[in-house]
């Protein structure tokens, strides 16, 4: 069912989604708040950007051109009706088109790509709970691997230019291999907590194109407070 909401406390920022398909999360939110855009930015891409939550937000802390693309056709409509919704269609395009197609005619073009990309990989047998493909697809690396999304990444990324993803913890060790594998340096890593005394369940990492070594690892991000409410740094990022 499509519905028109407000994005959390962000002031006359509009969202069109379907709970069924493509409503945001709280991954969306973190990754779009996790780094700030500096002015000298020009061009930022979005990968899957799905419903465009994170063009929409970002567009409040820059003025650089925001690009989404995805491959799924209903999403990009979806999309489209929201960018319309909030006057935004001079700052942020969308392209209906496979990542990997895209960036073939993107050489060196942006500063900073996003990436909140499918977590979980999908083996020989890999067994499917019974929901839609589009779902399955958001979920499962079915159209696009983790190392296809690095790889495009670095192929539309201008020099020093930043990767920024979100990604489950258990698979750091293969995301830091894949990054460095592909000339990245790694930048920022935050380590993300359901809540205190818990293990990490995400992971939020910048890295720069062809960039300098130096890594520094952030305080731990805690979603939520004992009580099981939004602890007051989430809230924070909820809001203008």
């Amino acid at each position: 069912m499509k519905f028109e909401t407000y994005v959390l406390k962000y002031k006359d920022l509009k969202l069109i989604q379907d709970n069924n398909h493509f409503a945001f999360t709280i991954d969306s939110i973190l990754l779009a708040r996790f780094i700030d855009i500096k002015s000298k930015v020009k061009n930022i891409c979005d990968f899957g950007t799905n419903n465009a939550i994170i063009p929409l937000i970002i567009s409040r802390y820059t003025r650089a051109q925001i690009t989404g693309v995805d491959i799924n056709k209903n999403a990009i409509e979806m999309a489209k009706k929201s960018i319309e919704l909030n006057n935004l269609q001079n700052k942020i395009t969308l392209f209906n088109e496979d990542i990997k197609t895209f960036v073939k005619t993107k050489n060196n073009f942006f500063d900073i790509v996003y990436v909140n990309p499918p977590f979980f990989k999908v083996e020989p047998g890999t067994k499917f709970k019974k929901i839609s493909q589009e779902v399955i697809d958001a979920r499962h690396e079915t159209q696009i691997t983790l190392e296809e999304i690095i790889e495009s990444a670095a192929l539309c990324l201008g020099h020093r230019g930043k990767i920024v993803m979100i990604h489950v913890a258990h698979r750091f060790d293969e995301i830091i291999y894949l990054l460095r594998k592909h000339h990245y340096a790694v930048k920022k890593i935050r380590f993300v907590y359901s809540k205190k005394n818990s293990e990490a369940k995400k992971i939020l990492i910048e890295a720069e194109n062809r960039g300098n070594e130096g890594l520094t690892i952030l305080p731990p991000l805690y979603v939520h407070d004992d009580n099981e409410e939004f602890s007051a740094e989430v809230q924070k990022m909820f809001e203008d």
